[in-house]
């Protein structure tokens, strides 16, 4: 067998294992890490009950939206805290979670979100980043991310994605909604809200997996 005769045939036998390999990891993470965010269910937050989303939608300075999913929410006029407005989302479903308003110019940098730009009109890039992320006090940790990672990913309004668990199981997460931009006054704001999902059977805490395909998943409720 000659020399191209020999290269043909291991590169006929190296390929198809390269691609195999390659298929297998994209199925063994589907099935690890995408599949098992089919049993998350978001829930309330504060509230859980109609009278706070009737007192909210009858408020006449309220604002209300309805996502892709078609879910109608509202939120209340914001408030100052500290630097920033914040307000309070909330549906007839009983979901409910905090709303943060914060200037294009400045970004976004809760959780594990590093920062955000907006690219044109909606469309945004928000970069993820592990931070060192921590809950606790000075004796006791409750929760914290080991794993090193930064990357960045390109949102449009109504995207949603797990920004952190909040415990080692995966049975409680933290999902962050992109509502986008809106003008208030002269400044120009990233706004964002962020509420809980349960899971009975947990989900893979591993980052930045998790939040890399929550990113393509359907949250139905929002």
């Amino acid at each position: 067998m000659n020399a191209v005769n020999t290269l043909f045939v291991i590169s006929a036998i190296i390929v198809p294992l390269m691609l195999l390999s390659l298929n297998y990891s994209a199925i063994s993470d589907f099935y690890e890490f995408s599949v098992p965010l089919n049993s998350l269910v978001v829930g309330p937050n504060f509230f859980g009950d109609m009278k706070e989303f009737k007192k909210i939608f009858q408020d006449q300075e309220s604002i209300c939206f309805i996502t892709l999913n078609k879910n109608f929410y509202c939120y209340g006029k914001p408030r100052m805290h500290g630097d920033y407005p914040l307000s309070t989302v909330i549906g007839p479903n009983g979901i409910d979670g905090e709303l943060h308003f914060n200037p294009i110019d400045q970004g976004v940098g809760y959780f594990t979100m590093k920062n955000m730009t907006r690219i044109s009109g909606d469309t945004a890039l928000v970069t993820f980043a592990d931070k060192n992320y921590r809950v606790g006090n000075k004796d006791r940790t409750d929760y914290e991310i080991t794993d090193k990672f930064e990357f960045s990913s390109v949102i449009k309004k109504y995207d949603s994605f797990i920004a952190k668990c909040n415990n080692y199981e995966g049975t409680s997460v933290t999902i962050v909604q992109y509502l986008g931009v809106k003008r208030i006054g002269s400044v120009d704001y990233f706004l964002t809200w962020h509420m809980l999902a349960d899971s009975e059977t947990g989900i893979k805490c591993k980052y930045p997996e998790i939040i890399k395909h929550s990113l393509n998943h359907n949250f139905g409720e929002l």
